[in-house]
């Protein structure tokens, strides 16, 4: 394995290791976690970039490299991803608890009523991006395709687990990190041809919609 191998390894795994570290020992709100994510991801890539050099923020969502084809069948994936989560849901609602899931949004990270609509907006636009830039845009593309297709899935799944740790039970957590490892496959699969994260954040984003919009009903 190469020196840039072993550096995106290393590196990532030490910034999702700060991330869970702050989600669960730092008693700080939304906001701040979300900065702090932002400089993290950040500070990784532009470690990477005075290394070696040999990789260009803009490559990854270059939007001249997809055809109106590509488009209609993001169109397509992207409300099939949207039903799969409300499927999801709808299965798995006997099993969750959404009382907890309410309490940890308010008190643990602060989110209001008020600000859950602006919380969501991010999360659907803003934080979908950051998540397929750095998993897929700069992990993914900058590793060897099969140490890529292994590692990459397994770290994004990973990742979001100190987020819902506190939310289900471990049999439901374990079915959303197998889930997200799939999920994390399938973006990779659907971003090779083009070389560009725009296919998995569009999907992404469909697929966030949903969650925001079944998030709704735990404060509305």
């Amino acid at each position: 394995m190469g020196k840039k191998s072993i550096y995106i390894i290393i590196s990532t795994i030490i910034t999702c290791g700060f991330l869970a570290l702050i989600e669960h020992g730092i008693e700080i709100n939304y906001l701040i976690k979300t900065a702090l994510k932002i400089f993290l991801f950040y500070l990784n890539i532009r470690i990477y970039i005075l290394i070696f050099k040999d990789f260009r923020f803009r490559d990854v969502i270059s939007i001249e490299k997809l055809t109106f084809n590509d488009w209609k069948r993001i169109v397509i994936l992207g409300l099939s991803s949207a039903a799969i989560v409300l499927i999801a849901y709808l299965i798995f609602l006997p099993l969750i608890n959404l009382d907890a899931i309410k309490t940890d949004l308010t008190q643990r990270l602060g989110i209001s009523a008020t600000t859950y609509f602006f919380v969501g907006l991010y999360v659907t636009f803003g934080n979908s991006f950051l998540e397929e830039y750095f998993f897929r845009g700069f992990i993914f593309f900058n590793l060897p395709k099969k140490v890529g297709y292994i590692y990459s899935p397994l770290l994004f799944a990973a990742y979001h687990i100190p987020m819902i740790a506190l939310w289900f039970s471990p049999l439901i957590i374990g079915l959303c990190f197998f889930g997200l490892w799939i999920i994390g496959l399938v973006f990779h699969k659907v971003n090779e041809r083009n070389q560009t994260i725009w296919t998995s954040w569009m999907i992404h984003i469909c697929a966030d919609i949903m969650i925001i919009l079944i998030g709704l009903t735990l404060f509305y």
